[in-house]
């Protein structure tokens, strides 16, 4: 586990954005654990430990400790100027306002790993047995797509949209084995990418969407493909960043900044690591929870990272760190990118039940 410690904060404004005092030491790491081995909170900050060639990066702040027992896909949605995640553990779709500190629950009890926004600013959610829901008025869920043919229990792991509406998903099957990508076109249709993906999840277009990077858990790298906007396919995979030799973690979700540069977040490594365009490590900030699982840029303008993680413990006794399940906020002193919105067509979805 790594040594906190705290960087000075230079911008007092950085304070607004907490919704717990700043102490002046880092948090007790004696937290209560519950029957699930979630970590109780206990009102106090921790800070990261920020190792930067080049970035001038304000402390990490704890904004929501609810906590996640599997914390995932931060999104941001320009229109309601709040951030968007799950816990696809708990089957819940969070909401947090930066402005006031208030988290919500806005879906709830249905069993989805990821999510895209629509156009219409509704939700598009990738469930169990490859199945596609939209969200609706009330907390209820619209059936879109009943399955993709020949996945059966396999589920949908990680999802982006492109510039045209499409969905590029990840499939992983229920036992082991190694998964797939689709695309669920804007009419409701769906092709199979790629496989032989081995535990496909995190994935982010290019600024001019001709590359698609993916995050392959098992295989501890992150995959390279070049993509045709026109038709949605996918071709010349290559390995761009090669985990595997080390003991760092594995990567999970990934997102990129305004310079090209892509984020990873190392499940089991404690961090979030800034890779530039030709895959060299830049910035990695650590973090007071062992299994960091997504990252997501937010606030009016991009300036802020949102970064999820788990409270799961995979064995009994694992060590998951003093913070699992908070969703923590740091400003990288570098924007981020919008995610592309989805235009998938939802209409006649009757309710899952």
């Amino acid at each position: 586990m790594p040594t906190w410690t705290r960087t000075p904060s230079p911008v007092s404004s950085w304070r607004r954005w907490a919704t717990w005092p700043w102490p002046s030491s880092r948090a007790s790491t004696d937290h209560a654990v519950n029957d699930e081995g979630a970590v109780q909170p206990d009102g106090s900050f921790s800070y990261a430990s920020i190792r930067s060639n080049a970035m001038a990066i304000e402390e990490a702040a704890i904004v929501a400790r609810n906590p996640d027992i599997v914390g995932e896909n931060p999104l941001w949605n320009p229109d309601d100027q709040r951030l968007y995640w799950t816990d696809n553990r708990s089957l819940r779709v969070h909401c947090l306002d930066p402005a006031t500190g208030a988290v919500e629950t806005v879906v709830e009890g249905h069993p989805f790993y990821a999510f895209t926004l629509q156009t219409d600013g509704s939700l598009l959610l990738f469930m169990d047995r490859t199945r596609v829901g939209a969200a609706q008025t009330g907390g209820s869920v619209g059936l879109v797509i009943d399955g993709l043919p020949g996945e059966g229990e396999a589920r949908f792991n990680d999802v982006v949209a492109d510039r045209s509406g499409r969905v590029v998903a990840g499939v992983i099957p229920p036992e082991g084995g190694t998964g797939s990508l689709y695309s669920v076109g804007t009419d409701g249709s769906a092709a199979l990418l790629a496989g032989g993906i081995e535990m496909p999840n995190g994935m982010a277009f290019s600024s001019d969407d001709r590359l698609l990077y993916v995050a392959e858990t098992r295989g501890r790298r992150i995959a390279l493909f070049d993509y045709d906007l026109d038709s949605g396919t996918v071709s010349n995979r290559r390995v761009f960043i090669d985990l595997s030799g080390g003991e760092g973690g594995s990567p999970d979700g990934i997102t990129l900044d305004a310079d090209g540069c892509l984020w990873v977040a190392l499940s089991g490594g404690w961090s979030v690591v800034r890779y530039d365009p030709s895959g060299v490590e830049m910035t990695r900030v650590e973090f007071p929870a062992r299994k960091i699982t997504s990252i997501g840029f937010g606030d009016g303008d991009l300036s802020t990272a949102y970064v999820t993680s788990s409270s799961r413990q995979s064995v009994p006794g694992e060590e998951i760190g003093p913070e699992g399940g908070a969703l923590f906020a740091f400003r990288p002193g570098v924007a981020g990118v919008l995610d592309h919105r989805s235009s998938v067509s939802v209409e006649g979805g009757l309710p899952i039940r």
